[in-house]
């Protein structure tokens, strides 16, 4: 800003000179006091830009279009650090690594950094440009975080608040394997729309301890004070399919020893009749068990089936003093008639005879009933 020029208005000499009788004139004096005024204020709000109140130069009041081309900031331009390069101390800069460096000793550098030579003035290495939890919903505008705006491995659990990142925050397909560090989606990170519910499962388990968020598929009771009360509800919701107690608590699926197999009558497509209570005894209703690791069969349940005799051709003799009957036949005196080969019969029959008798075999025992099977736990989802 310019300051107003003071120009005199009157010559108050001149006019006394003129009129030696008369005062001088008021008018005349405001409009020259006036003039002098307005001079004064721009030169005032003209100096308070260079000076601060304490009297020195005001801060921030000069910078390099105000310095002459001989004056020095005492320092050259910095550059990235390069090999082979003279640098004069206290003069040159560089920067190596995120750091501003100033030289130290003059010399000329090496193939590789040498931290001695230098002294470090400003890190501008972000090494926490995220405080932890500094990052919610609210701070985000929705899909404004991107993919290629992630290096990889930078967003981690301690950098996030918990629920600050929901589905609108993420444009689509922009989380992938190479952006989320091992571990650091837990369920709590989820909203539950998209976490796994109460319930899902039994699922085999492979551990000898159950994982977080999962009870044993072992058949036990649900009691009130249970720590998983979604579970719980879940069960007393869909009508106890697993049993409850005397008391009303409900039971979780017992898969103790047991295989899964699906309900024939689930889905809108109707019974697909492979496992029925006409046929298995079970197989009908959501929670129904059934099944035997052993078998005996029964009589009905052996296919129908006939036992021949074969006689290869020995002597039978008679102890109840047979008579000739007929050509080929005699009788015994219990009335049993026999066919005898040769004709016509002749021959004296002995008085004693050895009969032929079918015997039976087996032990009833029962089989095993088992597939080829490998033995695991089973965990249902309990919240």
């Amino acid at each position: 800003m310019s300051s107003t020029p003071y120009n005199r208005q009157t010559s108050f000499a001149l006019f006394s000179a003129e009129n030696p009788t008369k005062q001088q004139p008021g008018n005349a004096l405001d409009a020259e006091f006036n003039a002098v005024k307005v001079a004064v204020d721009d030169t005032q709000q003209n100096l308070a830009k260079i000076q601060d109140d304490d009297g020195a130069l005001k801060r921030g009041s000069v910078g390099q279009a105000q310095l002459d081309s001989s004056v020095s900031l005492g320092f050259a331009a910095p550059s990235q650090w390069a090999s082979d390069v003279r640098y004069t101390a206290n003069v040159n800069t560089v920067f190596y690594s995120s750091i501003f460096y100033i030289a130290k000793v003059t010399h000329t550098s090496g193939p590789s950094f040498e931290p001695d030579n230098w002294t470090a003035i400003a890190d501008f290495t972000a090494a926490v440009a995220i405080t932890d939890g500094s990052i919610t919903s609210a701070k985000l505008a929705n899909g404004a975080v991107a993919a290629n705006k992630l290096a990889d491995g930078v967003v981690s659990n301690s950098k996030l608040a918990t629920g600050s990142v929901t589905t609108n925050k993420i444009a689509d397909l922009n989380v992938t394997t190479v952006k989320v560090a091992e571990g650091a989606i837990t369920l709590s990170k989820l909203e539950p729309s998209i976490a796994m519910p109460a319930g899902l499962g039994p699922l085999p388990w492979s551990g000898a301890t159950l994982p977080a968020g999962w009870d044993w598929a072992d058949g036990g009771v649900l009691l009130s004070d249970t720590p998983y009360p979604a579970l719980r509800s879940r069960y007393i919701n869909d009508g106890f399919p697993f049993g409850q107690d005397g008391s009303g608590n409900p039971k979780k699926p017992d898969m103790r020893g047991r295989v899964p197999a699906g309900v024939d009558s689930m889905g809108l497509a109707g019974a697909a009749s492979r496992l029925t209570d006409a046929v298995s005894g079970f197989g009908d209703t959501l929670g129904e068990s059934g099944g035997s690791q052993s078998v005996t069969l029964t009589s009905v349940q052996m296919p129908s089936h006939a036992h021949s005799v074969t006689d290869p051709g020995h002597t039978h003799s008679f102890n109840n003093n047979p008579v000739v009957t007929g050509t080929n036949s005699i009788q015994t005196t219990s009335g049993n008639t026999y066919v005898v080969p040769g004709s016509p019969q002749t021959s004296t029959i002995a008085a004693s005879t050895t009969g032929i008798s079918i015997q039976s075999t087996g032990g009833g025992g029962a089989h095993n009933n088992v597939q080829p099977t490998i033995v695991l736990n089973y965990i249902i989802k309990a919240h």
